[in-house]
């Protein structure tokens, strides 16, 4: 059965009967909602204009849960903010600027062969994982996109949860399963809107396989974005060199992705590895809120075992954490230059990239 809202102010009551029934004289079989509202006079004008505006937007997003993808206004003031009702509501509204009851209904019907409204793409962050790295992707998004203008930026929310468990201790030594404290995150964002779910996790990655198999929207993998970035730029002369916790290393969410591409990735030896874990997890590590000192001595020991053991001439820092400390870019090490890539820059350019070419496609921003 299709079905149309309409919402009207106890003035406005009369109007929205007249154009109900136009509807079902033009439609029969067609259901029809009135959702009438009880609107108390406020302190001001200007108060008053934006309770009604609120009071407008709250019934339009409630007969759109309830199945109602078309919705029309009855009150006369309508036209005068229509576009700021349109721009935030799900369901299609239909601009009540015509007065006479008949011609409206007919917009009303029409509206339903319109289809479901393009929305801006929205990107969902599953963040806290670490604090200061959910900053780092989020700022990076921000600094890729192309953007002259605040409107001009993507869509993002952020679902803030530093008291995930620990992926690593997860993954190692049997601590608490993330994986439906990460779900849960991800479904508030799924359920909020978002057209994809990214992670400023590294290890959180590891988890994925588990959750998007009872989600509607895909992740954005920060681990193929960094690959495929590097495959673009080295192509068959690229030598990896991974430098993660000892989780990310031992799951081989990079190793085998970069096995499938035909790319040469190495780890470095067990006291190296100790080192990374370290900078990271150490008491002068990044999650300690340090960036410089010690922990940039034991990740550089972990970069020269790689090139000079290696020949690696790429180095990707596969903890979130890690680019506080090294940046992106041309690296001298070991007597030679090597290119680190950061995993996280690399899911920012494609996130815009993905949302941009999304937006484009829909027709909106």
């Amino acid at each position: 059965m299709k079905r149309i809202g309409i919402v009207a102010t106890q003035g406005a009551m009369l109007r929205a009967l007249e154009v109900k029934t136009q509807v079902l004289l033009k439609e029969p079989d067609f259901e029809v909602q009135l959702e009438t509202l009880q609107m108390e006079k406020g302190p001001t004008p200007r108060i008053e204009l934006e309770d009604l505006k609120i009071e407008l937007f709250n019934a339009a997003e409630s007969l759109f849960e309830r199945g109602y993808g078309v919705v029309g206004f009855a009150d006369e003031s309508v036209p005068s903010f229509f576009q700021e009702l349109a721009t935030e509501c799900r369901a299609r509204l239909v601009n009540p600027k015509s007065s006479e009851a008949s011609a409206y209904a007919s917009f009303l019907i029409d509206a339903l062969d319109e289809g479901p409204v393009l929305k801006g793409f929205k990107v969902g962050m599953i963040g806290g994982l670490g604090p200061a790295a959910t900053v780092d992707l989020y700022d990076k998004i921000v600094k890729a996109t192309p953007a002259k203008t605040d409107q001009e930026h993507i869509k993002l929310v952020v679902e803030q949860n530093p008291q995930i468990p620990d992926r690593t201790a997860a993954l190692l030594s049997g601590g608490v399963d993330p994986t439906l404290a990460l779900y849960n995150c991800a479904k508030r964002l799924e359920n909020d809107g978002c057209d994809a779910l990214i992670i400023p996790c590294n290890t959180a990655h590891a988890f994925i396989p588990y959750m998007e198999r009872h989600l509607k929207i895909p992740f954005i993998n920060m681990q193929q974005a960094a690959l495929d970035e590097i495959r673009e730029k080295f192509g068959e002369s690229a030598r990896i060199g991974l430098m993660a916790t000892t989780g990310t290393v031992k799951t081989g969410i990079y190793s085998k992705k970069a096995e499938e591409m035909g790319l040469p990735l190495f780890v470095p030896s067990d006291e190296r590895q100790q080192d990374v874990m370290s900078a990271i997890y150490g008491p002068e590590g990044a999650k300690a809120g340090k960036t410089d000192g010690v922990c940039r001595e034991q990740l550089m020991r972990a970069a020269e075992e790689l090139v000079s053991k290696y020949d690696c001439n790429v180095l990707i820092l596969g903890c979130t954490e890690l680019p506080l400390i090294l940046h992106e870019g041309d690296l001298p090490c070991a007597g030679k230059t090597a290119f680190v890539i950061d995993p996280t820059s690399a899911l920012a350019r494609k996130v815009v990239r993905v949302a941009l070419q999304a937006n484009q496609s829909r027709g909106v921003r």
